[in-house]
């Protein structure tokens, strides 16, 4: 069967949205075949506006495009609000052959006529709202911390349609908060804690759904109940001002658009004749938990025969509605189901092992149990002796409570908080609960899949599922460090280094896009990135972007470049890189790096070794500047790149000058030396030296590293580069502390935040700071993919036209398999080592081309299946040295593109010396 020549069509990197707002929105697509990449052919991609039934009212745009154009953007003014479009792609001649994918438009520009509203309280407030009793939970047991939430909110409006039957119908909606709607009792879609947490100052989603096949002639009614979620919940973990930092209490914004086939429509909006009341949930909050009575339950409330007199009308606020934006990013879902797997008994409560540490919450049946009965629910990362752990949550209690109704089987789930967790505690059942009743749901981003690793070697087979799992446990609407304790904010050096470790797992173009349009609207005017993006209202702390966490401006955007290829996007972010770089040289003048440092963590949580917090920053200096002038010379602003090139210059001599002697880096620090040999901070005479230093200081420590954050990704590219990837790899495969393998011993399922978060000698470290699910450390997941994976980009290359093949091949880790779902198709490596004998299967996507290096053998190769059998006993290569120039690097130096991609690097001096000498 002849393949279809164009796949995968995406609008703004996702399937099928009903949102769109941007201006000018991206079309994407693959090649299904390579005749349809094939050079100097051409492609037609034609936008044509649908009406309610589908059928096409007119063309609106058409382009031709070069095979080796894999995306377009539709021009400004060519799309109308809320309305349906559909696009194709076929070969120039061959318009059977059309690939086709829909999209509809969001509000855009269009003004709201529907208004904010919430619940009228009928307890006492102050003049601003603030409640001056405790909310009343009855006689479930709470803290004081939990007192004064407010519970979630259920709003309704019943509306008829006559005896007509809609063709079309759409419900845009947004919450101050988060929200689950129903029409005539069904829920609608399966988003959860949607609108999820964004710059509310400058931007709140709202979401789109198609609700046509939910009403029926006659009675409809509409309902949502609202929670506090970051809006006005607890964020964050300044306990002196942790809730309300946007608002007072929940909100809902709502319009539903229902078109008949006479062309009419009907409108239903939020305003003052909707009604309010309260439910079963008395407490909700999403790190302190849910607290659910049935008793009070208003039964029906989303079916049209309930009577909500007793209801009272609503509060319509004068709230702005010119900040709702249409959703950028994949939603949060339940994207997995994951069993309990053990249980015992801990005094009068049973706890339960799920064996994964995730993020999410708990679906629990409940058996045997007497109306009124409470039982609670605990949920933590490790034990402490029999009993769950909870200390390093900090002021997070994630607890969940529910009150036994005495039904013979009763299913609790909360709806509006999040746990990170691998164990529950639960006390209060009559009768124990089996492991069939206990289910956690995952909750996470639901990005699409694009990558895997698996390897022979169990211990490196479980660094990548920790790796993958700390992914998606703090990939939950924008990228947190962690999801169990009272912090689980969107830190900017986490989320810098790892964003290439998250490409190669998950598609990551619209959910970093989304977190970039928060960043930059944080950046102020002069160019100053914080530490954060959201920051909470009111954080004074993180308005100074800090070495490391502020150039997250520069390297997430430069990151989905070379993932992507997406030039626009890069121009979108330009500016915002530049006045970033800017802003640095602002304040200092001709100089290193040294002041407004901002919080200036360093190489946050290193082991013994503390790399100078000020050679932290000149190399980042460094780094943003070469960056800069990568993206300027991409995008054609000369001017920009020879400035920046000359201003980078000229910081690597001061650098030379005040951190390098002779084979020494300042410090001393295995860190110290990554980051100069990374980013080529150290004149070419003094490289050897260095490399062999870096050597020896991990030697001399058994095989074992000490690097923090910001130095541990570079561990692997840099030994690779420099002929040791066996250094490398020994490190990754280290069991005794400090390493990935200690971890994994003691029964980590996810990254830990801190090399000591557990010991053997010391137990747990400090409840201040300890999480278990934490990705930063798992940046070393890229150096898996490329280079015991074998996927990688030769030099220049983007979206990965060119491709680099060269396993590390060792039989150790034999059978190896890592695959990707590049831009231009999946990419897929298999090799094996049996009995002395090597074997690869190497899958090229259409339109690339490949550099295959195994021991004792090179091919260059296209796009299909190839097979290869080698001498696994043969030496594998020279170090990873480029036989040309990387685009806007210095053209008289060459080194290869890892995850530092540095700018310059002498092959001669540095690279082939190092792998004689080393």
């Amino acid at each position: 069967m002849t393949p279809p020549p164009f796949v995968d069509l995406r609008t703004c990197a996702r399937n099928a949205p009903l949102e769109v707002d941007d201006s000018r929105p991206l079309l994407s697509w693959k090649c299904g075949s390579e005749a349809s990449c094939a050079a100097g052919s051409r492609s037609r991609v034609q936008l044509e506006q649908l009406d309610a039934h589908g059928a096409v009212v007119d063309a609106v745009w058409s382009t031709e495009v070069p095979s080796d154009v894999l995306s377009v953007r539709i021009p400004e003014g060519a799309l109308r609000p809320r309305t349906s479009y559909r696009w194709w792609i076929a070969p120039i001649g061959a318009p059977e052959q059309r690939a086709f994918a829909r999209f509809e438009t969001g509000m855009r520009d269009r003004p709201w006529s529907a208004k904010w509203i919430a619940r009228n309280e009928m307890r006492r407030a102050d003049d601003a709202g603030e409640p001056l009793d405790p909310a009343d939970t009855g006689d479930l047991p709470r803290s004081w911390a939990a007192m004064y939430s407010l519970p979630p909110s259920q709003f309704r409006r019943q509306f008829a349609l006559g005896s007509r039957t809609p063709v079309r119908a759409r419900l845009h909606i947004s919450a101050h908060g988060i929200y689950r709607a129903w029409i005539n009792g069904v829920r609608i879609g399966n988003d959860e804690l949607a609108p999820g947490w964004t710059r509310y100052e400058t931007r709140i989603d709202y979401q789109v759904h198609d609700v046509t096949a939910l009403l029926e002639p006659g009675d409809n009614v509409l309902g949502a109940t609202v929670g506090d979620g970051w809006w006005s919940g607890r964020v964050g973990y300044d306990t002196r001002r942790q809730a309300k930092l946007y608002g007072v209490a929940p909100e809902l914004i709502a319009e539903l658009h229902v078109e008949f086939a006479d062309g009419s429509i009907v409108s239903i909006e939020t305003d003052h004749r909707w009604r309010a009341g309260a439910g079963e949930i008395v407490m909700s909050d999403l790190l302190m938990g849910e607290y659910h009575d049935p008793r009070i339950a208003t039964a029906g409330w989303h079916l049209p025969e309930f009577d909500d007199s007793s209801w009272t009308p609503v509060e319509v606020r004068d709230a702005p509605t010119s900040v709702l934006r249409g959703q950028q990013s994949d939603p949060i879902r339940v994207v997995e189901e994951v069993p309990a797997r053990a249980q015992h008994r801990a005094g009068t409560a049973t706890v339960f092992d799920f064996g994964q540490n995730l993020t999410g919450r708990v679906r629990l049946r409940i058996r045997g149990a007497s109306a009124g009965d409470i039982i609670e629910l605990r949920h933590g990362e490790a034990l402490s002796g029999e009993r769950v752990y909870t200390d390093n949550l900090r002021s997070a209690e994630a607890r969940d409570v529910v009150v036994a109704t005495g039904d013979p089987v009763q299913v609790f789930e909360p709806l509006f908080t999040l746990h990170g967790f691998r164990y529950l505690e639960v006390d209060g059942l009559r009768t124990p609960a089996h492991l069939t009743d206990v289910h956690a749901q995952v909750l996470a981003s639901d990005l699409p899949r694009v990558g895997g690793f698996s390897s022979g070697n169990s211990l490196l087979e479980q660094l990548q599922s920790n790796i993958f799992w700390s992914l998606r446990g703090n990939y939950v609407g924008l990228p947190t460090d962690c999801p169990q304790r009272d912090e689980r904010l969107g830190w900017t050096a986490d989320t810098q280094i790892f964003a290439r470790t998250a490409s190669f797992n998950v598609d990551t173009r619209a959910f970093l896009t989304s977190w970039l349009s928060d960043l930059f609207a944080s950046q102020t005017p002069d160019g100053c990135v914080p530490d954060v993006a959201p920051v909470p209202p009111g954080s004074s702390n993180f308005d100074v972007g800090a070495p490391g966490w502020g150039d997250a401006a520069v390297v997430v955007p430069w990151v989905l470049y070379e993932e992507y290829g997406d030039l626009s996007l890069l121009a979108e972010h330009y500016p915002h890189m530049r006045a970033w770089v800017q802003w640095v040289e602002r304040n200092n003048p001709d100089s290193l790096w040294t002041r407004m440092l901002g919080n200036n963590y360093g190489d946050w949580l290193s082991v013994d070794e503390h790399t100078p917090h000020g050679l932290v920053a000149a190399a980042y200096q460094i780094r943003s500047l070469d960056l800069v002038v990568r993206a300027a010379s991409e995008l054609g602003f000369e001017d920009d790149a020879a400035l920046f090139s000359a201003r980078a210059a000229h910081r690597r001599s001061l650098y030379a000058e005040e951190f390098i002697a002779g084979g020494t880096v300042k410090g001393d620090t295995q860190s110290g030396y990554l980051f100069t040999l990374a980013w080529d901070l150290a004149p070419p005479e003094n490289r050897r030296a260095l490399g062999d230093r870096l050597v020896r200081k991990i030697e001399g420590r058994g095989r074992r590293l000490t690097s923090g954050f910001l130095g541990v990704n570079l561990i692997g590219p840099v030994l690779t580069r420099i002929g040791r990837s066996d250094l490398a790899l020994a490190l990754v495969l280290q069991r005794d502390y400090p390493s990935w393998g200690y971890s994994i011993d003691r029964g980590a399922t996810t990254i830990w935040e801190r090399w000591d978060a557990y010991t053997e000698h010391a137990g747990f470290q400090d409840v201040r700071m300890n999480s278990f699910n934490h990705y930063s450390l798992g940046s070393v997941g890229e150096w898996i993919y490329r280079v015991i994976g074998g996927i990688d980009q030769e030099p220049g290359s983007r979206a990965y036209r060119s491709l680099r093949v060269e396993p590390l091949v060792r039989e150790e880790l034999s059978p190896v398999h890592a695959w990707h779902e590049s831009p231009r198709g999946r990419i897929a490596v298999e090799w094996e080592v049996v009995d002395g004998r090597g074997s690869a299967t190497l899958t090229i996507p259409p339109g690339s081309t490949a550099v295959i290096r195994l021991p004792g053998l090179e091919r260059h190769v296209g796009a299909g299946t190839h097979t290869f059998d080698f001498d696994p006993s043969h030496p594998q290569g020279e170090p990873h040295c480029l036989r040309a120039n990387d685009p806007g690097g210095d053209a008289t130096k060459t080194l290869p593109e890892w995850s530092s991609r540095p700018s310059s690097f002498d092959t001669t001096s540095a690279c082939g010396d190092l792998a004689r000498n080393s």
